[in-house]
């Protein structure tokens, strides 16, 4: 029953089906017309005629307005109120996907549904009655748990067809975010969300695509996506992870065993896998980048021969090839097999290689070249051997003409490693404390034992040995570089070096502290790493370069000329050699230390400690010690020894001259040139310096004063070309040589 009791103050108190409510009077359609929109309602929700008819509410909202509405709902006809709540809220849901609107969060909200219900309206913003479910009995949470659960089934309908279909879902993800799409999934069977990740797993493996995270979650939700765990679903993240360690345990074990498969030689592009500690790799080799067709397809059958011959892995000499294959097509477009290539190509490549890498590359553009004719001299003797494939229709070469250029002391062309100067290395050590525990410790191992890259980030956990020295440990690490040759030396696959105990002690800690990890994936090595929300894998080296750079730019750490110090791990090594070295070390000591197999390449180290040593006997030492002025011409004669007994004979005046000094040789015998008119002065033996310069200036005068008065004699001898008599050009002369000495020494004085 409804009836209107009493009105008070502008509010009228009805009674509706034995529920007292107060509202305020709606004095311009009258108590009747009320009492009779207040039944209508009723019959409504209790009949549900709103499924018939549903702007029938919207109709009535629009007299009685929402907060009548709401309250009679929700404090008299409560659970029909839920229901009709639940009706609209599948509606507005349908409606709300087929007007493909989006939210601008991953939160859902579910005061919308109440615009919609009371008014049939769309909205983007919240302007629905929030305030009004305060003054409500009902909890608020029912209505929240009826919208969750209604959009979760609505989408989840949608998630399970896509699932049906094996379909990512980024559409669905677009429209209502990642936290809801994830969660809607995880509404389905445990046993149907894993078959549907795996089969997207599967997917990686099907086109040989290295499976990760964040890549499995993209193909999943979208290739826009912003990876970030924490907005997924917890129980999908967990599921995700599970499935792509799965299917990357997989890859790691059939990738590899599958790199035969796609050594075809109809295919542009193979993709070759290699492990890396826990880490796979892929080692891609194009072919499209080679021109000619004939060409490539020899170079895929000799790229199929290295592959099985040695190794797929970081196999880079294709990219040797491609750019010296292209040039030569370039110079000779009739070449379409090697068998074409003959020494004038060769020769023609050979010019066009320095005219390309330029001949200002400090040495690169021979390294280049050396590599280049290396590379190809190969494949011409794999193409005219019984070792090519004998699928291959191509003419076989009758010649090499690549063999034919030697690139003799081919060492002296290589850019030389520099070692780090003992200002940056104070530097380095004053501010080591800034990295992080693992690049510091890194640190100190180079420096400590000049290993190799590699070397050092494969070392073992079983690289601490005793030694019979007191503070002194054994480290042991295998010289990958040098691990073929020493197996056929016979010698062992590891190498020791002795360290002090406080860097073994470090060591220890670092061993002791990724032992989980270790554990976890089965590996030896003590630099296994994995970061947060990241696969495991080895320590990157890259970026411990990029470290110790950051921190030496940030200090400003200079070599000796002002310039910023450049990294790099090779420093270490030659640092440590050039140290051993100076400290009496023995070519046998060094050999030992850095873990060559022979003499000969620590005996290069010691010839650049020579070259060093001599190159501090320069222009400048002599500039500094005596004020004298001495070309590198005229240095370049001397050996160190020499250069030394020359120092001594300056300091004991043996060799002053009235202009300076002389540099002539003894062994080359006696001054020639003492008695002719100019003596020293233009003699390529003299060393003068600032002290003689007044001389000098007195001389140009002098000599200037000289000329002007044979101008003025032949003036008043009526002779006019004088310019090719001889004494006239002598004196010219000697005032040139005057001028050029004066020149050099007031330019050095200035230096």
């Amino acid at each position: 029953m409804i009836r209107l009791i009493k009105i008070k103050t502008g509010s009228a108190f009805w009674e509706i089906d034995g529920v007292i409510l107060s509202f305020k009077r709606k004095k311009l359609i009258g108590d009747t017309l009320t009492g009779q929109l207040i039944e209508e309602y009723r019959e409504l929700m209790l009949n549900e005629s709103y499924r018939k008819n549903p702007l029938k509410i919207c109709e009535l909202d629009s007299v009685l307005g929402d907060i009548i509405l709401l309250r009679i709902g929700a404090e008299v006809y409560h659970d029909p109120f839920l229901k009709m709540f639940a009706y609209y809220t599948e509606r507005y849901v349908q409606e709300w996907c087929d007007a493909g609107k989006r939210f601008a969060t991953n939160k859902t909200s579910m005061f919308p549904v109440f615009v919609y219900m009371f008014r049939n309206r769309l909205v983007d913003k919240v302007d629905s009655p929030v305030g009004i479910l305060r003054n409500i009995p009902c909890d608020n949470q029912l209505f929240f748990n009826i919208y969750e659960q209604k959009f979760s089934a609505f989408w989840a309908k949608k998630i399970k067809r896509k699932v049906e279909e094996q379909e990512p879902l980024n559409d669905i993800k677009e429209q209502i975010g990642g936290l809801q799409t994830t969660e809607s999934f995880c509404r389905l069977s445990i046993a149907d969300a894993t078959d549907y990740l795996q089969a997207m797993a599967s997917n990686f493996t099907n086109e040989r695509r290295i499976i990760t995270v964040q890549s499995f979650y993209r193909s999943l939700l979208g290739s826009n996506l912003a990876m970030s765990r924490e907005w997924f679903y917890p129980d999908f993240v967990r599921m995700a992870d599970v499935v792509v360690q799965k299917e990357f345990t997989l890859q790691s074990r059939e990738f590899i065993a599958e790199n035969y498969q796609q050594l075809d030689v109809n295919s542009d592009k193979w993709a070759l896998f290699y492990k890396h500690g826990p880490s796979l790799f892929t080692n891609t080799i194009d072919f499209t980048k080679i021109q000619s067709k004939s060409l490539q397809l020899e170079i895929k059958y000799f790229m199929k021969y290295r592959y099985y011959s040695i190794s797929a892995k970081k196999d880079s000499v294709i990219h040797t090839l491609t750019d010296a294959v292209n040039l030569l097509t370039a110079n000779n477009p009739s070449i379409h097999f090697f068998a074409d290539v003959d020494a004038v190509d060769a020769r023609s490549l050979y010019m066009g290689m320095e005219r390309k890498y330029g001949q200002d590359s400090g040495g690169k553009s021979v390294s280049d070249i050396m590599r280049v004719f290396s590379a190809l001299s190969v494949l011409m003797e794999y193409l005219m051997s019984d070792r090519r494939d004998d699928a291959m229709r191509s003419p076989k070469p009758h010649d090499n003409p690549f063999k034919r250029y030697k690139f003799h002391n081919s060492k002296d062309y290589k850019v030389r490693t520099p070692i780090i100067p003992e200002a940056v290395a104070e530097g380095i050590d004053s501010h080591l404390h800034e990295l992080d525990n693992t690049q510091a410790l890194l640190y100190r191992i180079f420096l400590n034992t000049g290993m190799r890259m590699k070397e050092v980030l494969f070392l073992e956990t079983d690289c601490l040995e005793p030694s019979p020295y007191d503070d002194l440990v054994q480290l042991k690490y295998k010289p990958y570089k040098t691990l073929k040759a020493r197996r056929k030396q016979g010698a062992p696959d590891y190498h020791r070096v002795l360290i002090f105990q406080s860097l073994a002690d470090e060591i220890t800690v670092q061993i002791r502290e990724r032992a989980k990890l270790r554990e976890e994936f089965n590996l030896p090595y003590i630099f296994v790493n994995q970061r947060p929300n990241f696969r495991a894998g080895m320590i990157n080296m890259g970026n411990y370069v990029l470290v110790m750079n950051k921190l030496i730019k940030k200090h400003n750490l200079c070599d000796e000329s002002g310039m910023l110090w450049h990294f790099t791990s090779k420093q270490q090594r030659k640092t440590l050699a050039v140290t051993l070295i100076e400290n009496g070390g023995s070519v046998d000591e060094l050999a030992y230390w850095l873990g060559h197999l022979g003499r000969s390449s620590a005996s290069g180290y010691y010839a650049e400690v020579r070259q060093m040593k001599l190159a501090a006997l320069n222009t400048a030492f002599y500039h500094e010690k005596f004020d004298l002025l001495l070309s590198g011409e005229q240095l370049a004669e001397y050996s160190e020894e020499e250069r030394r007994l020359l120092y001594m004979d300056f300091r004991l005046d043996q060799r002053r001259v009235e202009f300076g000094f002389c540099l002539k040789k003894l062994a080359d015998g006696g001054c020639t040139i003492r008695s002719s008119l100019f003596n020293c002065v233009n003699c390529k033996n003299l060393c003068t310096g600032r002290a003689y310069l007044p001389y000098w200036r007195e001389l140009l005068i002098g000599q200037t004063f000289v000329i002007e008065n044979l101008i003025l004699s032949y003036s008043r001898a009526n002779i006019l070309d004088y310019e090719d008599f001889k004494e006239y050009k002598q004196a010219l002369f000697l005032r040139s040589c005057y001028e050029n000495v004066v020149k050099a020494i007031e330019k050095g004085a200035a230096q």
